[in-house]
């Protein structure tokens, strides 16, 4: 029977609620309210019905343990089936060996289990092979499934996984709607909260209620849940319910349902000033006075000074037999297999005579699985394990342990976490070796299964063992150190520590010497992770190169694979060292031992280390040869995930600057196609990001904006970083195109200012100030940037992009002093496309800028020649916006060399292009340029038209805003046109400038 105080479902022969101690036979006037949560079930009820109507929610109850989480879930779960929504329970272990994924894996079964074979059936089979990787019955469920391709990125393994899990409950959810309740969250594994966090992202348009419940005084900033918790609560679908204790007015109403008569007031006020509200608490505490009994008069003599004695007198009334059948039992855990806890103690029957003493004093419940059990409550299991001597607990570890090794042997991948958990508990009494091989076990089979963070666990505690017991054994220390980095680096944002332990494995290694074989490899293995680390993360590769070449020296010439292997990383190591010569050096020899070995992936891993290299010009050529023979390697091989999965976004920005935009196009269709069929974030990002490049490129603003609004959503999934500056750098272009770059001015001031580490921005950030006509503040970073040959300006894939924009802003305050320099560092691009970092932003021709700086040199043929090869790449590729940029660049050299009609012609074609485009800025240009060109008056003092036009309008009295207003343009452009004016007059203010303007017949007297 279900209690009416806190919704728990009893036995039917039960006199007293197993959960509050509620007296069931004494409540003749069944009570419908569910006392002190109306609130949080209203608010329940309520995220409920939104969920039905296809607005996903995610909710999560948090309080003191006892406090009436789950009870409060389970009087919302009766009133959600009520409603005809499938209510699904998935319950978080509380001990070390908890199986990875495990409340996941309970409500897959939950709903499988109840599912008819025709729904279970539509899961599509490639999906149900990924759902086979956790759920291995499903094959005999589903024999057809099919089973999913391997994937070489931990990463992106992991995201199919977790996209595939999500797909199948939002799949689920459209038959009928769900609820999914995440019982005692503070103890689930980091895997089980990575899938929370992607599931409760993606519910929002599904019929789909998540229920999440957890202690907070369990949490510290360490805690994985803590970090969940920050995650999901930017959503804003979710809703946290902190659960309070009962008021003093619910506590004695709680205490009202106890049998007999009681003197309410007294024994609540006692209770409750004890207990403080929490149920559980005074469901011990009323339990503890029902089998004491009470006074006459009613009042408590002695209230216990903590729950853990009432728990201790209620075991206290339980046989020795039972106690210590019971201490086996909390060695095994919070739930217990009968089977496994006979290995123990006693045969079945008698233990089940003795068990069923712990059973009648609610100390033990029965699982609805046969044979399982479970503590009444996880302080009562923690009493008792407390209670056990160290020798006695080590001992039942390794009983325990042994046990299971017996019991399951046929399916002892399962069981590896339970198995490391109980040897190394035992570990002090000789279980030492045995821990070890099991966390080891254990870790390898969480990488597996894409559960990274409890790799992390496992290789730790193999690690703390070895290091503790067996340390003369170098080789295995330095096996989990590699284990352990690789793990860390899956499991993602501690990229430091990993090349920590990378370091740590060499230096281990490295001790033992080249005399011990395994140590050769191993500091191989260290070196190419500690490269591969660095490499994603943009490290400079300076201790990744020394590492490599110790490697290698160390190496056996035989050992050829791996050498091709260590060159290939080494290259790469050099490319983030900024060192040309030994990165092609590493690249020849490793694309030439891999060609004698003849191993495909061997030569495709050499051929692609190379390609990265952007920021080189003069390896163009080369990156591009071997990017296509690569391309042409993973064809033939059928393997287009490994170009796809390293090279091919490196490769669409290397054709794109080339100026080959067709193969770059047919590129991208392949990378998409791959990354579409994959469903793989990074991939679709890049995707993304290179098709907003291509449409940018056309001119086509709106729909680049679309695509860079997609890319910044899917590329959050995967890595928020470094989307958002994927984002930052395509809407920087095309408001700078659409002329509203006044919007992001505040914010990349402030940004680049506050933020030492982002200088990449600054040579943006010049810009900015020059197209919002900021001359002063344009000059001041130009200078600060081109101090010292550039030293302050990266020499990474972004460095084309950055002497572009400092050639801009060099032409656009005409400082010559600095144009030589940039000229002689962008000369090497001069026939090319400028491209954005991998392939972010095309920006055209590269001789456009080259024009722009011979200008300010005043080496007009030079100029000009640059300025007709730019016209030529921009119209062959398509780059309408710059071809309009050409234009105009070149016919202010036309108009500065007198040739007035083609110049005339060029301005047009750019202001028609510009109105056409949308491109703002350089329309306002054309349209001053077209007045240059025109036939006018020949002003005093070499003023020109415009600024006859403000003078005109100071001398009527106008402030700079209101001139600003009159002429369309802004305060800073009407500021610098009144300073010309004072200089060019010789007046030293307005007043004199007017006077200067009725004297020379500017203005009417």
């Amino acid at each position: 029977m279900r209690c009416h105080h806190c919704g728990w479902v009893n036995r039917e022969e039960a006199a007293f609620c197993d959960e509050c101690g509620a007296a069931l036979a004494c409540l003749v006037v069944p009570q419908t309210s569910f006392i002190g949560r109306q609130a949080e079930l209203a608010a329940l009820e309520a995220a409920m019905q939104q969920s039905c109507a296809g607005q996903g929610q995610l909710m999560l109850l948090s309080g003191d343990p006892g406090i009436g989480k789950t009870h409060t879930a389970q009087e919302f779960a009766t009133r959600a089936e009520q409603q005809g929504m499938r209510v699904c329970w998935g319950r978080c272990y509380e001990e070390p060996g908890a199986p990875l994924y495990w409340p996941w894996l309970q409500l897959l079964r939950g709903w499988l289990e109840e599912a008819d074979s025709a729904l279970s059936g539509e899961i599509p089979g490639s999906d149900a092979g990924v759902i086979a990787e956790l759920l291995p019955e499903l094959r005999q469920r589903l024999p057809d499934l099919i089973e999913p391709p391997p994937i070489e990125d931990p990463a992106q393994a992991r995201f199919r996984l977790l996209d595939t899990l999500t797909r199948f409950w939002q799949q689920a959810a459209r038959h009928q709607p769900l609820v999914l309740i995440l019982d005692d969250l503070h103890w689930a594994d980091t895997a089980s909260l990575k899938l929370l966090e992607f599931l409760a992202r993606e519910i929002a348009a599904s019929p789909l209620l998540l229920l999440g419940s957890f202690r907070d005084i369990e949490l510290s900033r360490q805690h994985p849940l803590s970090d969940t918790l920050g995650a999901l609560s930017r959503l804003p679908h979710c809703r946290r319910l902190p659960l309070s204790g009962m008021s003093r007015d619910e506590t004695e109403r709680f205490l009202g349902s106890l049998a007999g008569t009681l003197p309410l007031t007294a024994v609540a006020t006692a209770i409750y000033q004890h207990s403080e509200g929490n149920p559980l608490f005074m469901r011990e505490l009323s339990r503890h006075l029902l089998q004491e009994g009470l006074p006459a008069d009613g009042v408590v003599p002695r209230i216990p000074a903590g729950i853990r004695e009432i728990i201790g007198q209620r075991l206290n009334r339980l046989s020795r037999d039972c106690n210590r059948l019971l201490g086996m039992a909390a060695v095994i855990g919070r739930r217990f297999e009968l089977e496994l806890l006979a290995g123990l103690a006693l045969p079945d029957a008698e233990l089940m005579d003795i068990l069923d003493e712990a059973l009648e004093a609610h100390i033990v419940e029965a699982l609805p699985q046969p044979g399982r059990f479970q503590f009444s409550h996880a302080l009562v299991r923690e009493t008792l394990y407390e209670e056990l001597s160290t020798t006695r607990r080590m001992r039942l570890h390794r009983q325990a342990g042994e046990r299971l090794e017996t019991l399951h042997r046929h399916d002892l991948p399962t069981r590896l976490p339970e198995l490391a958990h109980h040897f190394a508990e035992a570990a002090p009494a000789g279980t030492a070796e045995t821990a070890i091989d099991y966390a080891q076990r254990a870790g390898a089979r969480a990488d597996t299964l894409l559960a990274y963070e409890e790799a992390v666990h496992f290789y730790h505690l193999a690690l703390q063992l070895q290091e503790l017991y067996l340390p003369q054994d170098s080789e295995r220390g330095c096996c989990l150190l590699l284990a352990l980095a690789e793990a860390r680096n899956r499991a993602g944002g501690r990229a430091d520590e990993s090349l920590i332990i990378f370091g740590q494995a060499a230096e281990l290694a490295r001790h033992a010497g080249p005399a011990a074989e395994w140590a050769v490899a191993m500091l191989a293995r260290a070196a190419i992770g500690f490269e591969r680390v660095g490499c994603r993360i943009g490290r400079h590769g300076e201790q990744a190169v020394a590492l490599l070449e110790e490697a290698l020296a160390a190496l056996d010439p035989s050992t050829e694979r791996l050498r091709a292997e260590l060159l290939a990383a080494l290259c790469r190591a050099n490319i983030y060292c900024d060192r040309p010569q030994a990165a092609h050096a590493a690249f020849q020899q490793a694309t030439r031992l891999a060609r004698r070995l003849g191993d495909p992936l061997t030569l495709f891993e050499a051929l692609s280390a190379i390609v990265p290299a952007r920021s080189w010009p003069e390896h163009l050529d080369e990156r591009l040869a071997a990017a296509r023979e690569a391309l042409e390697l993973v064809s033939r091989a059928g393997h287009p995930e490994w170009a796809v999965g390293y090279m091919t976004g490196w490769y669409i920005g290397d054709l794109m600057e080339y100026g080959d935009i067709d193969s770059a196009r047919a590129v991208l269709e392949l990378h998409q196609r791959v990354a579409n069929a994959w469903r793989q974030p990074f991939l679709q990002a890049v995707g993304l990001c290179a098709q907003a490049m291509l449409t940018t490129h056309r001119g086509r603003f709106a729909e680049a904006e679309q695509q860079a609004r997609e890319n910044l959503i899917v590329g959050r999934r995967f890595s928020p970083d470094h989307a958002e500056g994927v984002f930052g750098m395509q809407m920087f272009t095309l408001r700078r195109e659409q002329g509203r770059l006044g919007e992001l001015q505040p914010v990349l001031s402030h940004f680049v200012r506050n933020s030492p580490e982002t200088a990449a921005w600054r040579p943006g950030l010049a810009v900015l100030y020059a197209d919002l006509e900021l001359m002063e503040e344009a000059r001041i970073e130009l200078k600060y940037l081109m101090t010292d040959e550039l030293k302050a300006v990266a020499r990474d894939a972004m460095w084309s992009t950055s002497i572009t924009y400092l050639a801009e802003v060099c032409a656009r305050l005409d400082e010559a002093g600095y144009a030589t320099t940039l000229y002689r560092y962008l000369l090497p691009y001069g026939g090319r496309n400028i491209v954005s970092g991998a392939h972010t932003v095309c920006y055209g021709s590269a001789d456009r800028f080259l024009g722009m700086l011979a200008v300010t040199l005043k080496q007009w043929d030079t100029a000009e020649r640059h300025f007709q090869a730019a016209l030529a790449m921009d119209e062959r590729t398509g780059g309408w916006p710059w071809l309009a940029h050409d234009r105009y660049q070149y016919a202010r050299l036309l108009a500065q060399r007198k040739q007035t009609e083609p110049a005339r012609a060029l301005e047009q074609a750019a202001l028609l292009a510009a109105r056409g485009l949308g491109m703002e800025v350089l329309a306002r240009r054309c349209d001053v340029l077209r007045e240059t060109l025109s036939t006018r008056p020949v002003f005093p003092d070499g003023l020109s038209r415009r600024e006859v036009q403000v003078l005109k309008l100071l001398a009527a009295g106008r402030s700079n805003r209101q001139v600003a207003e009159r002429l369309f343009v802004s305060p800073n452009t009407v500021a610098n046109h009144v300073r010309n004016i004072l200089a060019k007059t010789n007046t030293a203010n307005r007043t004199e400038a007017a006077a200067y303007a009725i004297r020379h017949g500017l203005v009417e007297k």
